[in-house]
């Protein structure tokens, strides 16, 4: 028996995501996702990124944030992986204008399975998400054919969170999460996403 995946391994790591609506029945207010890649051509490093009102073409000051420790590392998650995510797709315009903010640091604070905070600090700012109500994990193997990418098979450990947050300097961003189809079940729009790996077939 063959226990050795073919293809070359992009990236490691982990790659949770959070998706909040004002309206239920409206589009996404906010789309967020943080990476923490253990393993990539790019090195190891964090990112976090957070698109309110992300497919207006007119944001105002709806916050839209790329923060990260590895600049080179984001830009290539940004346009290798997020612009080809479904949910991404139509936000090309608000990834176009994203400034890439380097130098960040990262920490976690958690009271599992209550919630996983991940948090980014940035020159005197600061954005948490938050993931709450932990259930529990199921595992993933996509195939190429049905991942984001269209390009990789995709191994994951998904963990649902009941509920999720983001806040950006103090305040928490409007929306909340709705229930929706992922994989074989109903969960809310947002989950960990533990020992995530893309490879390439």
């Amino acid at each position: 028996m063959d226990y050795v995946r073919k293809g070359k391994v992009d990236w490691t790591g982990d790659n949770p995501p959070l998706y909040l609506k004002t309206d239920p029945d409206g589009d996404w207010s906010t789309l967020a996702v943080f990476f923490r890649i253990n393993g990539s051509d790019y090195g190891r490093g964090n990112m976090t990124l957070v698109i309110q009102d992300p497919y207006a073409d007119e944001p105002g000051d709806a916050v839209r944030l790329c923060v990260t420790d590895n600049k080179p590392l984001a830009r290539y998650l940004l346009d290798d992986f997020i612009r080809k995510f479904a949910l991404f797709r139509p936000a090309g315009k608000a990834i176009d204008a994203l400034a890439i903010i380097d130098g960040a640091t990262f920490s976690t604070e958690a009271d599992y399975p209550e919630h996983v905070t991940e948090i980014a600090q940035f020159d005197g700012r600061s954005v948490a998400l938050r993931w709450s109500e932990l259930g529990e994990m199921f595992a993933v193997a996509q195939p190429p054919q049905d991942s984001q990418t269209g390009e990789h098979e995709m191994f994951s450990v998904f963990q649902p969170a009941g509920s999720a947050s983001v806040t950006v300097d103090g305040k928490r961003l409007p929306g909340q999460t709705v229930e929706r189809d992922f994989f074989d079940r109903r969960t809310q729009s947002a989950a960990l996403a533990h020992s995530e790996s893309w490879i390439r077939a």
